[in-house]
């Protein structure tokens, strides 16, 4: 199974795929659109992720910038 890599840009209010999708974090909702579902940022949203489409997803954010 492929797995797709994921980060937080939150400087810019994205989250980028390395699937070449860019999606916009909406902060008045916290969550953000991929592939036409809603994930909230409150979530676990690898996890999410990985439930909704049963693909293997890595969040490669580095939270220590």
């Amino acid at each position: 199974m492929n797995e797709i890599l994921f980060y937080f840009d939150f400087n810019k209010n994205i989250v980028s795929f390395n699937d070449r999708t860019i999606c916009k974090i909406n902060n008045l909702t916290n969550s953000f659109i991929y592939r036409n579902i809603e994930f909230t940022l409150e979530s676990d949203v690898e996890k999410d992720l990985q439930n909704a489409f049963n693909q293997r997803f890595v969040n490669i954010t580095n939270y220590d910038d």
